[in-house]
């Protein structure tokens, strides 16, 4: 019969799951399949541990997510102050596309050039 986890032993093994994710950086299925032998758990439970550490990280760094892109932003106006000052072009260029990024400027943009937004109707008339 298995025996029950008691509380310490629990958050020790979502501490060990969490220090996994974070830096060993592990894929969703590399990560089940490695902790689940390490721990001695079922799959089920391992996509379980994953899927709340993975919530934890969000819930953590979800307030500071302005300042970290802020502070991101900062470093590579410096950096593209630099490769402009150097002449680097391919530095230059990578860092405009980084920060495009950052900004989300990068995604496509939908643009409704037939209707301006109102429903469109198809009339099919088969006459001769």
């Amino acid at each position: 019969m298995a025996r029950k986890n008691n509380d310490i032993e629990i958050q020790q093994r979502f501490q060990r799951a969490f220090e996994i994710v974070l830096y060993k950086r592990l894929s969703y299925v590399e990560f089940r399949e490695m902790f689940s032998k390490q721990e001695n758990i079922s799959l089920r439970q391992a996509e379980i541990i994953y899927k709340q550490v993975k919530d934890t990280v969000k819930e953590r760094f979800e307030d500071e997510k302005g300042e970290l892109i802020q502070s991101q932003i900062e470093r590579y106006m410096d950096l593209l102050d630099r490769a402009r000052e150097s002449g680097n072009r391919r530095i230059e260029r990578e860092v405009l596309n980084d920060l495009n990024k950052l900004w989300g400027l990068e995604q496509a943009t939908k643009v409704d050039v037939t209707s301006n937004g109102e429903p469109i109707s198809l009339n099919i008339v088969l006459n001769k």
